[in-house]
């Protein structure tokens, strides 16, 4: 089976239908479901996934209800979250070297430790590392 890292710009277009390449987004989604493709993140992916769910409710992007609703169905996918604790080292590193957040740099560090691809929507995060992390993939081409 196939293994990948997401980070939450690609989750998030799960739930959010007025995202870009969201056809891209959800066919990684039946693959996982199918069994054909296991997904991997840091576990802030499911802080992430709430925080963002709710500034787009906010927004009106998404109504209350289906908040929610998106949450509880992340939840229930059970993908695999890994802490960074361990390898806490690499986070730092990838901040360091690429000026990244810690939260994008633990997406990195996970995909290294697992040695898998990581795919992103997140134009900052892959225009940052894209010529150095050959294993850092955009949606798009995806």
């Amino acid at each position: 089976m196939k293994r990948v890292v997401l980070d939450a710009s690609v989750v998030l277009k799960w739930y959010l239908p007025d995202e870009n390449y969201g056809e891209k987004a959800l066919s990684l989604l039946h693959q996982y479901v199918s069994g054909e493709l296991d997904i991997l993140g840091p576990t802030l992916l499911e802080y992430e996934v709430m925080n963002a769910l709710l500034l787009a409710q906010k927004r009106g992007r998404i109504r209350e209800e289906k908040v929610l609703l998106a949450v509880e169905g992340f939840i229930d996918l059970q993908i695999t979250l890994k802490s960074v604790s361990s390898f806490y080292f690499k986070a730092i590193h990838y901040s360091r070297a690429y000026n990244r957040s810690a939260y994008d740099a633990s997406y990195l560090a996970v995909a290294d430790q697992e040695g898998l691809s990581i795919i992103t929507a997140d134009q900052g995060l892959y225009n940052a590392v894209k010529k150095d992390l050959k294993w850092m993939k955009w949606l798009g081409d995806v």
